[in-house]
């Protein structure tokens, strides 16, 4: 099979396959661990139900375990994009396949991201299929007895996680998707460019730059706190008319747009340069 510089929906259909076939192992676990975690959570929220009958709070507490374990297991698997170059072996078996340094990286992205995110889901729909078996062993509310998807889309529900983690706008809504994936972006930088540990290692700088920045803020909140702001206050309330909600929005959509596409670039960069024997700094 020959390569060229053009994109092939082919090749790219059979990096992908290669990827599933060899790497089985780890994706019946990343299947496995999602399960486990709906299937006890569900479990656990029998033992309450049967002293009160809400099904539609069982629901929120299914359907937020199910939110947070996509937030938390999405980080760990984006930085998890580089798994399959994490010897020299690997390294060297994946370069050398007959596809272009960008459908590899398509198919990695494709398979840390959409593939998670299409597991987790799958292992929710198992679990609960599978919590039905346990039904007889508690004595539990005729409510129960029903799709916990019907209690998920309740209007009542879907208006209360809405306005818990989206903002009621749509231009709200963009904006904390890109914040949100821009977040997730940094996990995908951090696994091209560490090869042990990534997610721990992308965590922990998160962690320590957030810390700095508030001691930062605080430093500049001591230094200045004393200092009279009065010129400030009536330049702002002079041209507070400017400053939109509609706009304050617009421009962190369009900043953290370009923050995201730099971070997937600077992956992308990463990832066509990985060397077959990487320098021993790269491996810490």
């Amino acid at each position: 099979m020959s390569t060229n510089n053009t994109f092939s929906f082919s090749r790219l259909g059979l990096v992908m396959k290669r990827d599933l076939m060899e790497n089985w192992k780890a994706n019946l676990y990343r299947f496995l661990g999602p399960y486990a975690v709906f299937l006890f959570a569900m479990l656990i929220g029998y033992v309450g139900a049967e002293d009160m009958d809400d099904f539609i709070g069982y629901s929120s507490i299914i359907f937020s375990t199910f939110t947070y374990l996509l937030l938390i297991g999405s980080a760990y698997s984006a930085s998890q994009i580089m798994e399959t170059m994490n010897t020299q072996q690997k390294r060297l078996s994946y370069l050398m396949l007959p596809a272009t340094s960008l459908e590899k990286f398509v198919v990695r992205a494709l398979y840390v991201t959409v593939g998670f995110v299409v597991m987790a889901t799958l292992a929710l729909l198992l679990a609960e299929a599978s919590r039905f078996l346990f039904m007889p062993f508690f004595d539990l509310p005729e409510s129960f007895h029903q799709s916990i998807l019907s209690g998920v889309f309740d209007t009542s529900l879907i208006d209360s996680w809405s306005q818990t983690y989206v903002c009621r706008n749509v231009l709200g809504a963009l904006c904390t998707i890109l914040v949100m994936c821009w977040g997730h972006s940094l996990f995908i930088l951090g696994g091209c460019y560490w090869q042990k540990h990534p997610f721990w290692k992308t965590l922990g700088i998160i962690l320590l730059v957030n810390q700095l920045i508030i001691m930062f803020i605080f430093f500049l909140a001591e230094t200045f706190g004393d200092i009279d702001l009065s010129i400030d206050g009536e330049w702002l309330e002079a041209h507070m008319a400017w400053v939109t909600i509609e706009g304050v929005l617009g421009f962190l959509s369009v900043l953290f747009a370009l923050l995201l596409a730099l971070n997937w670039w600077l992956s992308y960069c990463c990832f066509t340069r990985s060397q077959v024997i990487k320098p021993k700094f790269r491996l810490l």
